[in-house]
């Protein structure tokens, strides 16, 4: 059997993909190959929590998941930011961000429970849902001949053809290693972030009652607050499972990777550059969940689709990431 479509990786980008095509397209024949056998943990460790209001948009009234994000996932408060370098008073600091809920709304996502809940929705709707598949290469067919993809399953080969191939694998990268289409664009950029199995609230951190009073509800913990300084930001995001994911995002000029690479170099710096954060997280040591880094986490790709029947989606293709401001240097 030839498939219509063999998207490759069942995360948040290959779902999504799937369920819209599946949306527009009845009784299209799409499998999905994913690596991973059984359900991803909740608090699971992935990039991309915190959605901006087309994502939001796009989940919500495009995919019609609404219903989901309400119930099971926090409803976000906005962006909101301190400029808080070297500062332990943060209700002191210069903020920015909405003081009542924004029309358009968001949301905070904890990606283990969104993307077990595609699955499941995906698997209702018809899509199959291949677990375990290991994808080794795809072997491209000529003209209207179909593709080949080659992966394990079980340790034993096995393979599908399709006429359409996506590649949803996220930084692995899959098409874009086998195609040549790697692509650097210049935005020299790294990211630290862990986890606590406990929520921060920053709106317990003052006792100043007009500051909380500020925000209507006084809830800023549900924002994606980011504590601000030259060349980098610290990000808190809270994730419906009871976890808050924290991290460094950072110009690797002005602030090397080798400065926090590690949990505890990681608090080094924060008590360095953004004190108040570092003490509320001292208490919380007992309770870190995980820890990561991502070198150059930003890139580009020289092509994400063709009139061959391939494409590439979500981070197997680029990755951009919000601009980070750094003060010139005096020679600047």
């Amino acid at each position: 059997m030839t498939h219509a479509v063999a998207i490759l990786g069942g995360g948040l980008a290959g779902l999504t993909l799937a369920l819209q095509l599946r949306q527009e397209h009845a009784s299209l024949p799409i499998t999905v190959l994913e690596r991973r056998v059984g359900a991803a943990p909740e608090a699971a460790f992935k990039v991309g929590e915190s959605t901006v209001e087309i994502g939001a948009a796009y989940f919500g009234k495009v995919l019609g998941l609404k219903a989901h994000l309400n119930a099971e996932q926090i409803v976000k408060f906005g962006f909101r930011f301190f400029f808080s370098e070297g500062r332990s008073d943060l209700d002191r600091c210069d903020e920015l961000g909405a003081s009542k809920p924004l029309p358009t709304g968001a949301w905070q996502i904890d990606r283990g429970r969104f993307e077990n809940f595609l699955a499941r929705l995906a698997r209702e709707r018809g899509i199959t849902v291949v677990a375990g598949a290991a994808v080794k290469r795809v072997e491209f067919g000529d003209a209207d001949e179909p593709h080949l993809v080659h992966f394990l399953r079980d340790g034993e080969p096995q393979s599908l053809s399709a006429r359409w191939v996506v590649d949803a694998a996220g930084r692995a990268g899959l098409l874009k290693r086998q195609l040549g289409l790697a692509q650097a664009n210049g935005h020299e950029a790294n990211a630290v972030w862990w986890r606590h199995s406990e929520h921060l609230v920053p709106d317990d951190w003052s006792e100043d009652a007009t500051w909380r009073a500020r925000c209507v509800p006084p809830e800023r913990w549900r924002s994606t607050n980011h504590y601000v300084g030259d060349g980098y930001w610290v990000w808190l995001i809270p994730l419906a499972s009871g976890s808050h994911s924290v991290g460094i995002v950072c110009d690797a000029k002005t602030h090397p990777l080798a400065t926090m690479k590690t949990f505890e170099l990681a608090m080094q710096w924060l008590h360095a550059h953004q004190p108040g954060i570092a003490q509320r997280l001292e208490p919380l040591r007992d309770k870190l969940q995980d820890f990561a880094f991502f070198r150059d986490f930003s890139y580009g790709c020289k092509q994400v689709f063709s009139p061959q029947r391939w494409a590439l989606t979500g981070e197997a293709g680029l990755f951009l990431d919000c601009l980070l401001y750094t003060s010139p240097s005096p020679r600047d």
